[in-house]
């Protein structure tokens, strides 16, 4: 959602000033794309067929059933969206506005059925829209008040058959000035989603309040490439690309055996915590300037301070971290609504002593393998590699690095109103664990944000920071002299 939703709140803005001629001109235009070859000369994804009976769920979406159907009470798949809007907000246009939102993206009023021991979605016609209200001007203790209705909001669990997916909560915290919570499952969503709901929020808002109609829906919706990708008109590359990652896995071990507090429990139960910290600017700098000399990105050299880690904490050499990607392979994806989300894992031989430049190399060797196979959907990797789900804890998911910019807290001017997004903070990012450690980077400019999200099942509150300390200080150390041995 970040610097993405920024540049699309502008060109927003610019839209809106055309001239009822110039609309007309642009949708001609986009519509004349939309009939002409993808770049490249990729085939375009077709529409699906009208009346074509119950719909697959992508390979993503069907992960993500399972992994409710085995906790459907808790959360952990709560996408939450929170921004504070500072201005004369108009609550009805408001409410239009998102219903304007769920009419446009069959994805908001989609709901998740079993047939035959299966899943299958099924859109359905009403865009009605439920906005809760609340006003707490009257509140004793105001921002106490709002963190908790948001943190409630997020831990509400959800029913994928009956839906709704999709909740909106408004609270008026004074006269001018509300928050504005969305939470979505995430099988409805994925990064980049969260902040195209958020630009088309925007340019919503200010068609109804300008009296101008609705925007037409886009010409492709999620349950089309849920059917090409289904059909295997995603590719017949993704076999090869299948192989060539469960061959980059095979002989992995089973699990990082890292220095738990309690036995691994039959069934992870999902309890999380989080502990964070700030990387200062002088490290944040040295990273960076690592990364530009290794023609590598900041996330490369944080996953190989990770792999570090785990390599001193385990006693293993042999260490795999999965890192999440966008999964939009395809051009006629960019501005679709819906769960794309894919993993990639980045598996590297730490044996030996090299040094840590000689580790960064590897490591960018071999996320660059990783992406170039990221059309392959994870869940057929994980199956393909340990010949079916464990229940005691997540195959090849047990560690995970995820890497975030900060754009997120620039407001947008639109309608009257100012709109800041609201960061998630760390209580939240470990109110639920989906593997035994996730390290959670946020670049915030001069500085960076690290979150260890750890399986509480697991770690207490004491050896996670002591994990993050020694994370903070390897960080330190092997970006002064990246050089120097790492036995040493």
């Amino acid at each position: 959602m970040t610097a993405d939703m920024t540049r699309r709140t502008a060109l927003a803005r610019r839209l809106a000033g055309l001239s009822p001629d110039q609309r007309a001109e642009l949708e001609r235009r986009l519509a004349e794309r939309a009939r002409t070859p993808a770049p490249g000369g990729t085939a375009r994804i077709p529409p699906r067929a009208a009346g074509a009976g119950p719909l697959p769920l992508s390979w993503s979406q069907e992960h993500m059933w399972h992994r409710h159907r085995a906790d459907p009470s808790g959360a952990a798949y709560s996408v939450p969206l929170r921004v504070r809007l500072e201005g004369d907000l108009r609550t009805e246009v408001l409410r239009a506005a998102f219903g304007d939102l769920v009419a446009r993206h069959e994805i908001l009023r989609t709901t998740y059925g079993e047939r035959d021991g299966g899943p299958y979605q099924l859109v359905h016609d009403d865009a009605g829209v439920e906005v809760e209200f609340a006003d707490l001007r009257g509140a004793q203790d105001t921002g106490a008040e709002v963190a908790a209705r948001l943190a409630a909001e997020a831990a509400r669990p959800y029913d994928l058959a009956e839906g709704p997916l999709f909740r909106a909560v408004l609270l008026r915290t004074a006269d001018e000035v509300h928050v504005l919570s969305l939470v979505l499952h995430h099988i409805l969503t994925d990064e980049r989603s969260a902040g195209l709901l958020l630009t088309e929020f925007v340019e919503a808002y200010d068609r109804r309040l300008n009296g101008r109609p609705p925007a037409a829906a886009p010409r492709l919706q999620y349950a089309d490439y849920a059917v090409w990708q289904r059909s295997g008109r995603a590719g017949d590359s993704a076999a090869a690309g299948l192989r060539r990652r469960v061959a980059r896995l095979a002989g992995m071990p089973g699990e990082i055996r890292l220095p738990a507090d309690r036995p691994r429990p039959p069934r992870p139960t999902g309890r999380g915590g989080a502990v964070g910290a700030t990387v200062g600017p002088e490290p944040w700098h040295r990273l960076r300037e690592l990364a530009r000399e290794a023609q590598a990105t900041e996330v490369m050299v944080l996953l190989a301070v990770f792999q570090v880690l785990l390599r001193q904490e385990s006693g293993q050499d042999d260490i795999t971290v999965t890192l999440p990607e966008a999964g939009r392979v395809h051009p006629d994806l960019e501005d679709v609504l819906g769960c794309f989300f894919n993993t990639v894992a980045v598996r590297c031989d730490l044996s030996g002593t090299p040094s840590f430049r000689t580790l960064l190399g590897e490591v960018r060797a071999r996320c660059l393998e990783a992406y170039d196979d990221r059309d392959v959907p994870f869940a057929e990797v994980v199956d393909a590699v340990t010949g079916g789900r464990a229940e005691s804890r997540h195959p090849l998911l047990q560690t995970m690095l995820i890497f975030e910019r900060e754009g997120a807290g620039r407001p947008v001017e639109f309608a009257g109103l100012r709109m800041t997004p609201l960061g998630v903070p760390t209580a939240h990012r470990g109110a639920r664990a989906k593997r035994d450690l996730t390290l959670v980077a946020v670049d915030q400019g001069d500085t960076a944000r690290v979150d260890l999200v750890y399986d509480a099942d697991l770690f207490d509150p004491a050896t996670a920071e002591a994990l993050l300390g020694r994370y903070l200080t390897l960080l330190s150390s092997l970006t002064t002299d990246p050089d120097g041995r790492l036995g040493t």
